[in-house]
């Protein structure tokens, strides 16, 4: 808990000093913490900053796309919404496979969700993880703090989640932000514990032709590994309490750790453009130069220092007595791009990109010296890639790219990535009533990693061939109505996997997917009825199995009361997804395999919540897994691993813009 109020006093100590800043186009926020319409400006115009200056507060907030080329604006969560749906993973992906424990390894069970790092471990990790492509970069009139908080479990089975945002401007150009997440959870069940955390400077300038964004950060994760219980039917027949119930591994552990410096120089060239929106004044050129720098340090261990021999994959052991595993990575990317900007140059009135990308890395790793000996060694790798993009973002009802990337030399020598999107809208452009189309070819070597490794428990030597996906989707989308609908179908050749043994392959045929999802959020008077739904289908069940159907159903009621100083909603969750051969996790290689013992799954997890919205302050109450003791206890998410029993929770959303 100290490091808490170090974090805490840090946060409220930077937000008590305030700048003279102008305004910005954004949200203008209120009192409560929510957008204010242009009455409840003036009716609120008596607002004051920390110094007592009359300062309307209005934030302007956006996320780097496109290799850094380009911002899309990133709105605010100011409602009530889903403040209980806190786990990362589940606001990624509907449906997942995990550990059981919240900041536990996961995989999506939505393949279209799945997503890779250039670090072969952090895939299990992904959702908890903050790299600077997810940074949202701010531009504020006021000083702004945001404090997430989230408990539940007794002593010695307690969960604890810790956000804290604080951000303002140095002057009207120059912003500069520190961030905080914290996860610690000890879990239900014997030797489950999860500790982590990331710490984020982030920092953005722009004036005239000169931007600058730069993020310095840094995560830990701390993982105990139980292997999953010994027997599942003391869960699913039996009464034993959760923290009574064997488990395979007793002193195993992961720590992974990741830093991570970028940088991001943009310089505009030619002709100056003023653009003057609701009196926030912005410039365009017809030329950006730019120039990123991201530096990247990664590390991975794995120990057990009591192996029970019965639950590793029989085989050879470097060590028979205890495992320590080790892989280290270190990255440095240099990118350059030249940005022709769309209806800037008489000589072509699309926009245009063209870039050149040089990255260098290090791993650290176990290799064999001898026949009988092996030692942590060095191996550098390279890839250069040229980048090519067209597109045309300013049309009145229809926009489109298309992107692609070439690795001319290196390891990935011959790597390629097609990319194409389009987008139309029925009447006025960002009316939320149109539809999209995207088209996606990529050939890329499998992970360095996956080729060889020698662990203590496993090890291979393999010679993989490239992995080719072919990705065609489409979708539709009206706002008003709250509706989405779509489509997509991969074709992979060469599909890379762990397999039964937990160790690398590939499969000798294409294997197919198709996707079909439908989002539709019904509202009846104050009665609230929000339904997603995923089917898929596999061509090939045994090396690529999925859920055939997911289903996330949030259904609430929602009021407001005094004049809307106070705001209610109340509801039921569930999660579901039919039964598959959902995956094993092999904690010795952090990495989710295939399994052949059982189906897992159809079975629906029901959370039962009040959220409530005092002014700027939001909290929740939730009873999450409310049906543990109902009915069917076959709540496994993954191979021997159940998800955590019945649990009280609360927690509160603390904002300040002054």
């Amino acid at each position: 808990m100290k490091q808490y109020f170090i974090i805490l006093a840090l946060v409220f100590g930077l937000s008590t000093i305030s700048f003279a800043q102008r305004k910005l186009t954004g949200a203008s926020i209120g009192p409560d913490g929510r957008s204010m319409s242009d009455k409840s400006k003036k009716d609120d115009s008596k607002m004051l900053d920390s110094l007592g200056y009359n300062v309307e507060s209005v934030i302007k907030t956006w996320k780097l796309t496109d290799m850094n080329s380009s911002r899309e604006e990133f709105k605010l969560d100011t409602i009530l919404g889903e403040i209980q749906n806190y786990n990362p993973i589940y606001q990624k992906s509907i449906s997942n496979s995990y550990l059981g424990n919240l900041g536990a390894a996961y995989q999506s069970n939505i393949y279209i969700d799945r997503e890779k790092d250039g670090f072969l471990f952090f895939d299990a990790y992904r959702a908890y993880i903050v790299e600077p492509e997810d940074i949202v970069y701010f531009n504020t009139t006021t000083p702004y703090t945001r404090l997430f908080y989230e408990t539940g479990g007794p002593k010695g089975q307690s969960e604890n989640l810790l956000k804290v945002l604080q951000t303002q401007n140095i002057s009207p150009n120059w912003n500069f932000g520190i961030k905080y997440d914290l996860i610690s959870s000890d879990g239900q069940y014997q030797n489950q514990k999860t500790k982590l955390y990331d710490l984020t400077l982030f920092s953005s300038y722009k004036k005239r032709n000169y931007g600058m964004n730069m993020v310095l950060n840094m995560n830990r994760i701390s993982a105990n590994e139980n292997g999953g219980i010994v027997n599942d039917s003391l869960v699913t027949d039996g009464d034993e309490e959760s923290e009574n119930i064997q488990v395979n591994l007793t002193q195993a552990r992961s720590k992974l750790t990741n830093f991570n410096l970028f940088m991001n120089h943009s310089y505009g060239i030619g002709k100056e453009k003023e653009i003057v929106i609701e009196k926030d004044t912005t410039y365009s050129y017809a030329i950006d130069l730019l120039y990123t720098l991201n530096y990247e340090k990664n590390s991975w261990q794995f120990k057990d220092d009591n192996l029970n021999k019965d639950f590793y994959p029989t085989g050879f052991l470097l060590n028979q007595n205890s495992t320590f595993d080790k892989v280290e990575q270190s990255l440095v990317k240099n990118t350059f791009q030249i940005v022709f900007n769309e209806n800037e140059n008489k000589w072509i009135r699309l926009g245009a990109r063209f870039g050149i990308e040089s990255e260098f890395l290090k791993y650290n790793l176990r290799r064999n010296v001898t026949q009988y000996a092996w030692q942590q060694k060095d191996e550098n790798i390279h890839n250069n890639q040229l980048v090519a993009s067209l597109f045309s973002l300013s049309g009145k009802s229809a926009n489109w790219k298309a992107v692609g990337k070439y690795v001319f030399e290196g390891y990935r020598q011959n790597d390629f990535d097609l990319d194409y999107q389009f987008i139309k809208w029925f009447g006025e452009k960002n009316s939320g009533h149109g539809f999209k189309i995207s088209g996606r070819l990529e050939s890329t070597t499998p992970n360095y990693i996956m080729e060889k490794y020698y662990g203590n428990h496993q090890q291979w030597d393999l010679q993989l061939d490239k992995q080719t996906e072919l990705r065609a989707g489409v979708e539709y989308f009206n706002k008003n109505y709250r509706f989405k609908i779509g489509a997509n179908f991969s074709q992979i050749d060469n599909y890379t996997y762990f397999g039964l043994n937990a160790t690398p392959e590939q499969a000798a045929v294409g294997i197919s997917v198709l996707t079909g999802y439908l989002q539709k959020n019904f509202k009846l008077g104050n009665f609230y009825l929000n339904q997603s739904l995923v089917g898929q289908n596999s061509s090939n069940e045994k090396l690529l199995p999925l859920p055939t159907l997911s289903i996330y159903s949030n259904n609430y009621y929602k009021n407001e009361f005094f004049n809307g100083a106070l705001g209610l909603q109340t509801g039921v969750s569930i999660h579901y997804n039919t039964s598959f051969y959902a995956p094993n996790y092999m904690p010795a290689t952090g990495q989710f395999f295939l399994q052949e013992q059982k189906e897992l799954g159809d079975y629906p997890k029901v959370n039962v919540y009040f959220n409530f919205r005092i002014k700027r302050t939001r909290l929740f109450i939730m009873y999450e897994h409310a049906n543990a003791s109902i009915g069917s206890k076959n709540y496994f998410s993954a191979l021997h691993y159940p998800i955590n029993p019945s649990m009280l929770k609360y927690g509160l959303i603390w904002t300040f813009y002054n």
